[in-house]
């Protein structure tokens, strides 16, 4: 057993205040008590210099409302084909046409040059989206929208404080959608916010989630259940001590049955209509959750833009590497440092071997998935970043030390090479 067995990959933005708000809520039945959903869109307002914000039960929620509040049915949404099935899933759902737009290597965001070439008389609006807490440049997109006439909607899911010349992302296009899930710099565990300067946009959205009930405590209570187990099997010592010995068994010897518990998102089918499960209102004791957390954002997004320093000055003369483009000015929060190689496998299990936990992305290319094939497109740079993103990891508690022995590892494996 190694001395320098490493931190995960990830870890949640949990603490015991989390919990403790949690378990006082269901105590008390208060759960769908209280005036913190208005709060926290009143502080979302006013960080951000928006007029009007609404919480949300999911940001792919947000995602399908957005679009059904600005499109007409059947109009077409030009959007990037690296993202989860689900937000292909929502577009759908409100009745609109996905157009896979392909994406610009390095940021892994959509490609700008590439949009104006698809945009048509039934294109109705563009989604951009921030992965990875790189922002888009959104100063040409919100130029192209302007002069095609078109909606803009920033998908800011994994960008949540990041800013693009001094503003918000997700201020700049007409709907901006958050998210605080499990994995999200801000959790609730579940949960999701809009903001938008549009006083009828944000009247169509607030109309129709306010007829949805409040999301089930019961079915809240099991996504909190997961993120506890997930929080106690990264923790540090446990982690260090035995499960991660257990996961790097499991990748060099390729256990499914271990293997399986780092998968995620994996529901790759196509939904033609809005399930029901879906319409749900957030709690306010999401909401109290996400209060205690908004805080620490901008503390937290110097951290991980410091540790993308590291790991660019380490790795940028490794001819072999893609890496993300470096930005120290608030624009880039890099909620994962994502590199690019085109023997992620075999680097990946180098890294493991040598005591490093790291992993793949587990975002496709929605543009080759079966389940899409009736919008078919050919993206070869998505397809082509789907296959080589390894994400190292930024957050707060990781410590430099961490990054830079992924660092050196990775160097060791190109000087073996």
């Amino acid at each position: 057993m190694s001395l320098f067995s490493p931190k995960p990959r990830f870890r949640i933005y949990t603490s015991p205040s989390l919990y403790l708000s949690i378990f006082r809520d269901v105590i008390l039945g208060r759960a769908n008590k209280g005036e913190d959903c208005l709060r926290i869109e009143e502080d979302v307002r006013k960080r951000f210099q928006i007029p009007y914000s609404l919480c949300t039960p999911q940001a792919r929620m947000g995602i399908y409302l957005a679009i059904k509040a600005l499109v007409k049915p059947g109009q077409r949404v030009l959007l990037s084909p690296y993202t989860i099935a689900d937000v292909i899933n929502m577009v759908i759902c409100a009745g609109a046409e996905p157009v896979f737009v392909d994406i610009d290597s390095t940021s892994c965001n959509i490609n700008l040059r590439e949009i104006e070439k698809l945009i048509d008389s039934n294109t109705g609006a563009i989604m951009v989206t921030h992965l990875h807490g790189l922002a888009c440049q959104m100063n040409s997109f919100t130029e192209i929208c302007k002069k095609h006439n078109l909606f803009l909607i920033e998908d800011a899911a994994q960008s949540f404080g990041a800013k693009f010349n001094g503003k918000m992302v997700g201020s700049f296009g007409d709907v901006g959608i958050y998210s605080f899930g499990m994995y999200k710099n801000i959790t609730a565990f579940f949960g999701g916010m809009v903001v938008t300067t549009h006083q009828e946009i944000y009247e169509k959205i607030h109309s129709e989630i306010n007829s949805f009930p409040y999301t089930e405590v019961g079915h809240f209570l099991k996504k909190v259940a997961t993120g506890f187990a997930t929080g106690i099997a990264t923790s540090p010592p446990l982690f260090q001590l035995l499960v991660y010995h257990i996961f790097r068994f499991g990748h060099l010897y390729n256990v499914k049955a271990i293997n399986r518990f780092v998968e995620t998102e994996l529901d790759l089918n196509r939904k033609d209509s809005i399930p029901e499960a879906y319409l749900r209102r957030m709690t306010p004791m999401q909401a109290r959750l996400i209060l205690l957390g908004i805080n620490k954002v901008e503390e937290d997004n110097a951290i991980r833009i410091r540790y993308a320093q590291t790991y660019h000055e380490g790795l940028s003369d490794l001819s072999e590497l893609i890496l993300p483009p470096l930005r120290t000015d608030g624009s880039h929060i890099y909620t994962y440092y994502p590199i690019q190689f085109y023997d992620r496998d075999s680097l990946i299990r180098w890294m493991m071997k040598h005591y490093r936990d790291v992993g793949k992305q587990h975002l496709k290319n929605c543009a080759d998935l079966p389940s899409f094939k009736k919008y078919y497109r050919e993206c070869p740079n998505a397809r082509k970043t789907a296959d080589e993103v390894i994400l190292l990891p930024t957050y707060p508690s990781y410590t430099e030390k961490e990054v830079k022995r992924n660092i050196k590892t990775i160097r060791a494996f190109f000087g073996k090479r």
